[in-house]
């Protein structure tokens, strides 16, 4: 059980809406019961997709980060907007602190994009 299990987590999306942590294919994902919005603790996002971190190198470069006005759920610092250069583009937050990642249901759905993206954009891989 992941150290958030023991205390209430909010959603950042929501008006008092409760997440409520769920396992998934082994990883543990807060679920928002109003929006639907999933959280993943640091590295828990990387072991659901196979993937070395949350966010592939070549993706992260790319991406574009700005402010965002959502607080964590589970350590309440503030998080940011990622931008990633994919048609449509798909924005993701982060927490700025404790490095968890917020989505919401169509992000979720996308996510195995950015590695295939990443993929096809590492150094020596032919580009668009």
């Amino acid at each position: 059980m992941s150290e958030s299990a023991t205390k209430t987590v909010q959603c950042p999306r929501c008006i008092n809406s409760r997440m409520l942590e769920q396992t998934w294919k082994g990883i543990p994902i807060h679920i928002c019961m109003g929006c639907g919005a999933n959280f993943f603790q640091a590295g828990d996002l990387a072991a659901w997709e196979g993937w070395r971190r949350d966010i592939p190198t070549t993706a992260e470069r790319a991406a574009v980060h700005a402010p965002a006005k959502l607080h964590c759920p589970v350590c309440a610092a503030r998080m940011e907007h990622v931008s990633f250069p994919l048609d449509p583009p798909i924005e993701i937050e982060r927490c700025l602190s404790c490095q968890g990642i917020l989505l919401d249901f169509e992000e979720i759905r996308r996510i195995p994009e950015i590695g295939r993206w990443a993929a096809s954009h590492r150094s020596g891989a032919p580009t668009r």
